[in-house]
């Protein structure tokens, strides 16, 4: 039932996921890896011969099979489920790409590897012109060389070093910094560090990147906070510069906001946050509002033990109560809101003219 459930809605028209769960669910990767576990478990049982080797990622395999059983064993796996068909790729010249490496078989049957990059691939990657922070640009290089010299086991040392050379000058980064981190890299090789107590008291907060300002000010926190860890963040994204292409949420439909409900009687406003819809946060003011109603035509007073527990619920009914106000729930603003789940449903604010 849970994976028959996958729905969105786009220029006001309703619709539902057709076969498998939607791209961006958290349990489509689950429900991957499962039916693919599945799936070889199924398959292998029938192939009449063992096969020595096969590796997965998600859904890309790799398997050593006999050359003249190539097709039988496509036709095996792409007989499982009609939804579910595979291409090959086949060694050529003893060589064959898989992920990002490209195995190399050698002649005395061990396998060696090489960075792989597939024909149609740019050779981009963070730009050292760019106007991200300077420790941004230096990780990206370093996490370039990590991948080349551990990859590399089928190049000598001069060959890895030239394709790291060849790559991050393409994106303009400069010489010296290319050959000063190799070497740096070279003479104290990394390592896991243990993680230490001061690991899990640590606090980490992004900071707007700008230019060498952000690095003056990280500078003065590290020294003043050893504890607040900050890292630089780029406002300029692309995101802030397209428009995204999914279809706007209506704003009672929209969760994670602050907003504001104005009272009707006099100039203040009341000011929440929600994780939840804020449709289904304004249906719950107008339940608490209505049993105030109910209660006051009960004929109970403000100091009933009632009444006084729907005064700590939220400063709205606290002032609905205090000043017998009433709110205008049909006016909601969303004032601001957040990707990240709030810690908790509302926040008690009133704010005055």
């Amino acid at each position: 039932m849970t994976l028959n459930c996958s729905c969105f809605q786009f220029k006001g028209q309703s619709y539902q996921q057709v076969f498998g769960t939607a791209m961006g669910n958290p349990l489509s990767p689950i429900i991957a890896d499962l039916v693919m576990e599945t799936l070889l478990d199924s398959v292998t049982k029938t192939i009449k011969f063992p096969i020595p080797v096969i590796k997965k990622y998600v859904d890309d395999l790799m398997l050593a099979i006999p050359k003249d059983e190539i097709e039988t064993v496509k036709n095996t796996f792409n007989q499982y489920h009609q939804k579910t068909q595979f291409t090959v790729e086949v060694e050529k010249d003893g060589k064959l790409p898989y992920l990002d490496l490209l195995l190399v078989r050698k002649p005395d049957q061990t396998i060696k590897t090489e960075l792989y990059a597939k024909p149609i691939a740019s050779g981009r990657f963070l730009n050292y012109l760019s106007a991200h922070s300077m420790t941004l640009k230096i990780n990206v290089a370093k996490n370039l060389i990590k991948r080349v010299t551990t990859f590399s086991t089928n190049v000598d040392e001069a060959t890895a070093k030239k394709i790291i050379h060849t790559q991050l000058r393409q994106n303009d980064y400069p010489k010296p910094l290319i050959n000063r981190i190799i070497n740096r890299r070279r003479e104290n090789p990394p390592a896991a560090a243990p993680p230490t107590e001061d690991d899990n008291t640590k606090t980490f907060r992004s900071i707007v990147n700008i230019g060498s300002l952000t690095h003056k000010i990280q500078r003065t926190l590290r020294s003043d906070y050893p504890e607040v860890v900050t890292c630089p963040q780029q406002r300029k994204t692309v995101r802030s510069i397209i428009p995204g292409v999914k279809d706007k949420l209506e704003e009672n439909q929209r969760s994670n906001v602050i907003y504001k409900i104005p009272c009707a009687d006099c100039g203040s406003s009341y000011v929440g946050m929600t994780s939840c819809r804020l449709k289904d946060r304004v249906s719950g003011h107008r339940s608490t509002i209505n049993k105030l109603t109910e209660l006051r035509e009960a004929g109970k007073e403000e100091t009933d033990q009632e009444i006084m527990r729907l005064r700590e619920k939220t400063a709205l009914l606290d002032h609905c109560i205090t000043n017998n106000h009433q709110f205008l729930l049909d006016r909601v603003e969303v004032l601001d809101s957040s990707h990240k789940k709030t810690e908790s449903s509302y926040i008690r604010v009133m704010s005055h003219p």
